[in-house]
């Protein structure tokens, strides 16, 4: 179930807590449930989950008081599309308090659906809302490309609606978006104030910020940023003390050994995957990164879980990976493909190395023409173009 949201009048913008709409219709959800059950996947689920849960549960018991998660409201690159939204994570720790990992359009939206639908009916959703807003203490934007920060203004202008320029968000961002943040506050004068600026070149290895303080304070956590090849001003970060332990996210980026040296023994790597193998070109040219090359940085930072996101809209919804049969450490390193809504636990995440096989049957992939098309779009312009010595160089 969904809720409406109130534009006009003024005054009563926000939340009508007196509507309540379904998503689907009651023949809409008998047919997703009846398409479930023919794909197979739905069993094949169970079979995978009956060996994991008793673990999971017994963990859950002994970890009541930890309430970290990690939720995906994104996870696409460029635009939304049918089946993916563009790029979003929403980061909780243990104590309670979270953090944004890029904010693409609609996040917020995406959020309150993932919310209000794991509520129990005897908890109000817009009290829920307003306090999980306001537990989001700090954001973290990786390059100034909009798919990765338009959600932050409704971000910033319901946190505030609600008190939240009270106890302010710790913005690490590039510094182009501090600028853009100046320009718009003239039209929106109510995000004043919501949030205090951390330049990401000031979590340089051995810069330290004043912010940083109030990281720990707020979420027990550090953060490290490391520069990588995309657009001019993009970074990759380390999320050191969060309930998942270390947590490294590339952004989007180009294959980075320096990003894989800093983020060394990450026990869980968040990494793009715009294109499929066998499309390097295509990534060069637009510097982004393959599923191969994403699990080459896994090994090379020995990561105990690798999560794939960012990926192209064009492609088929998971898209298949080779790996380097003669490397035991490629063959060894658990996968998980992220999908919108997809929420982990530190107890369930090696659960969600393994359902692969049966999100593969309710998204089967798309016919070879597609990839035939995708692959035709490098011409022999851009490879000659790769061949220039330097040309993409960092």
């Amino acid at each position: 179930p969904m809720m409406e949201y109130l534009l006009m009048p003024r005054s009563k913008r926000g939340l009508n807590t007196c509507t309540m709409k379904s998503l689907y219709s009651i023949t809409e959800k008998d047919d997703l449930r009846e398409e479930v059950l023919v794909a197979g996947a739905l069993q094949l689920a169970k079979t995978v989950a009956s060996e994991q849960l008793a673990g999971i549960q017994l963990n859950e018991v002994g970890n009541k008081s930890n309430l970290g998660e990690l939720i995906f409201t994104g996870t696409g690159s460029a635009v939304p599309c049918k089946h993916r939204n563009v790029t979003g994570m929403y980061l909780r720790m243990s104590n309670g308090n979270s953090m944004l990992l890029d904010v693409g359009e609609g996040t917020v939206g995406q959020l309150l659906q993932v919310w209000k639908s794991t509520l129990p009916k005897s908890v109000s959703a817009v009290d829920e809302y307003h306090s999980r807003l306001l537990g989001i203490k700090a954001v973290w934007i990786s390059h100034p490309h909009a798919d990765h920060h338009l959600g932050l203004l409704r971000l910033l202008s319901e946190r505030s609606a609600i008190g939240g320029s009270n106890d302010p968000i710790v913005l690490m961002a590039p510094p182009n978006m501090f600028a853009f943040l100046s320009e718009y506050q003239l039209t929106v004068p109510e995000i004043k104030g919501s949030y205090v600026e951390l330049d990401c070149r000031n979590l340089f290895h051995g810069q330290q910020s004043p912010l940083c303080n109030k990281l720990r304070e707020d979420l027990g956590i550090s953060c490290t940023a490391v520069q990588v090849t995309h657009c001019p001003y993009s970074y990759a970060v380390i999320v050191d003390g969060t309930a998942f332990g270390r947590l490294a996210y590339s952004g989007d980026c180009r294959p980075s050994s320096r990003f894989a040296s800093a983020g060394f023994g990450a026990d869980v790597l968040i990494h793009e995957a715009t294109f499929e193998d066998g499309m390097k070109e295509e990534a060069v040219l637009k510097k982004h990164s393959t599923v191969g090359e994403a699990i080459e940085i896994a090994c090379k930072m020995d990561a105990r879980t690798l999560i794939l996101t960012h990926f192209s809209q064009r492609y088929p919804k998971i898209p298949s990976v080779n790996r380097n049969e003669n490397d035991a450490k490629a063959m060894s390193v658990p996968i998980a493909f992220a999908f919108d809504f997809m929420r982990v636990t530190p107890s369930s995440l090696p659960l969600a190395t393994k359902l692969t096989p049966a999100l593969r049957l309710l998204y089967p992939a798309q016919e070879d023409v597609v990839k035939t098309e995708a692959k035709n779009d490098v011409t022999v312009d851009s490879k000659e173009l790769m061949a220039v010595p330097g040309m993409f160089s960092a």
